[in-house]
């Protein structure tokens, strides 16, 4: 059994293992809760100053997750010091808040994922609003026949509701790193995907800012047997509350440096692919 300690008040783990059968206990303190060791989900958000968001969403996110399964956890992964009331709505919504660990980045988010998810699957998903809930049961439907699993944009069936400017400078982003990381989808930069956990923590993640999420990509396509993967038609939506934290016009205009830390990154791996595990 695995163990997780939280203090409260505490700006680290403020909030419950949300699971079937939690067992919690005090000692001088501090609370204890157990995860079991076959934990078979983390739900897992990167946030900062999204807590007028998550106070709507995680009710939602509970819902929908124990309709999948009664064995998950709900990570949030904050900010390093909480800027706003998400440590409180994590805690009256049953779900861990995480203090991001590394830096400030979007980057040092995924990486505190990758060392704080306990599940046999990971979802990463957004915590504005914009990847709904109600997706959830696609991506879970997918999970055993499936590496990887993306709410994709850029298939058939798949939109977002962004201005037209934001949706041509995304989709051309996105063609050129397909072709020329040679990735065999269509939807490189949406970070709405699940997982099998150990995949995504044999990662070493190098990457800051939002092209980790291309980097997971690249390095899981690198193993050492064919990646599956399964797109599934997915409409983004306009986040719900405050300002998005994602500069698209910026990363367009500086994607030809990003685009090559991806390719050098892809070189490398090359040479010492992920070894992923045979599937159950």
């Amino acid at each position: 059994m695995a163990a997780r300690t939280q203090a409260c008040p505490c700006r680290l783990a403020i909030g419950e293992v949300f699971v079937s059968k939690p067992q919690t206990q005090e000692t001088a303190g501090v609370f204890i809760t157990t995860i079991p060791a076959n934990l078979e989900l983390s739900l897992a958000l990167p946030a900062y100053e999204e807590a007028d968001n998550l106070r709507l969403l995680l009710p939602l996110l509970h819902e929908a997750v124990a309709s999948l399964t009664a064995s998950y956890e709900i990570l949030v992964v904050d900010s390093e010091l909480p800027r706003d009331d998400t440590p409180a709505v994590c805690r009256e919504n049953n779900a861990i808040h995480l203090a991001r660990s590394g830096g400030a980045h979007y980057g040092d988010a995924v990486r505190t994922i990758l060392r704080e998810a306990r599940g046999k699957y990971v979802i990463i998903m957004d915590a504005d609003g914009s990847h709904h809930p109600r997706f959830l049961p696609q991506l879970w439907s997918f999970r055993e026949e499936y590496d990887l699993v993306i709410a994709s944009r850029y298939v058939r069936g798949g939109k977002t509701e962004n201005p037209f400017i934001l949706i041509f400078l995304s989709l051309m982003v996105n063609i050129v790193f397909r072709l020329v990381l040679q990735l065999k989808c269509y939807d490189v930069s949406n970070s709405f995907r699940l997982y099998r956990g150990d995949d995504l923590r044999a990662l070493h993640l190098e990457c800051d800012n939002f092209d980790i999420v291309e980097e997971i990509l690249v390095k899981l396509n690198a193993g050492d047997r064919p990646l599956r993967l399964k797109e599934v038609p997915f409409v983004f939506e306009k986040r719900k509350e405050g300002k998005t934290k994602r500069d698209l016009l910026a990363f367009a205009l500086g994607y030809m440096e990003t685009l090559y830390k991806l390719y050098r990154i892809k070189r490398q791996v090359r040479s010492s692919p992920l070894k992923r595990k045979a599937v159950d």
